[in-house]
């Protein structure tokens, strides 16, 4: 367990723009789709891993970032300030372009402060092996149905239901094994400096 003095208050939590029921105080930040929300709304299953991780979780600016982002303006997204820890959510380092994957972690490495931390959430390296389906659970769950997994890939469909509206999105994750994933942080110039968890890691600026 690390200790709460080891995080600042400002958090940067970069994560993919839902396909249902966002909160309606996103600011736009770019032409295509890019938008910023100031708060943890939106971002209570991340905030609560943080705190999990023993992470004092204060002042958060979100980075809502479409799926269907183009590559150069992802390349170019810059919210002019520098935070003391950057969370890349929504397993966008599994994501199953290696370029994009690599736009996402440099996102993160122009953002961070020095000293900083940066969070990188990811599908278990077992994943591909293991990952099955998920029951949905009516009112505000998120299943998983139509796996199939193709080592290192698996893809499904996210199931949602949010107050009776029910939404299907299919996905493909690249899986990640622990040396595939120290390599592609340091080839965007961020370190693992430890294993958090199964599923997230801590790294730093190079």
């Amino acid at each position: 367990m690390v200790s709460s003095r080891e995080l600042g208050a400002d958090v940067l939590l970069i994560r993919r723009r839902r396909p249902i029921d966002e909160p309606a105080a996103l600011v736009p930040i770019d032409d295509a789709g890019a938008a910023t929300l100031d708060g943890t709304a939106g971002a209570g299953r991340i905030a609560q891993a943080m705190i999990d991780l023993g992470y004092a979780v204060e002042a958060v600016t979100q980075a809502v970032i479409p799926g269907d982002i183009a590559l150069e303006a992802l390349a170019k997204l810059d919210l002019g300030r520098r935070f003391d820890a950057v969370v890349l959510g929504s397993h966008l380092v599994n994501l199953p372009e290696h370029e994009r994957r690599a736009t996402f972690l440099r996102l993160v490495g122009r953002h961070l402060a020095d000293g900083g931390v940066a969070l990188v959430e990811h599908h278990p390296i077992d994943w591909a092996e293991t990952a099955e389906e998920v029951r949905l659970t009516p009112g505000s769950g998120v299943g998983m149905e139509d796996v199939r997994r193709d080592p290192p890939f698996v893809s499904a469909v996210s199931t949602f239901d949010v107050g009776g509206r029910f939404v299907r999105q299919p996905f493909t994750s690249r899986v990640l094994d622990e040396a595939e994933l120290a390599r592609e942080l340091e080839d965007s110039g961020l370190v693992v400096r430890r294993r958090l968890s199964p599923t997230w890691l801590e790294a730093a600026l190079d």
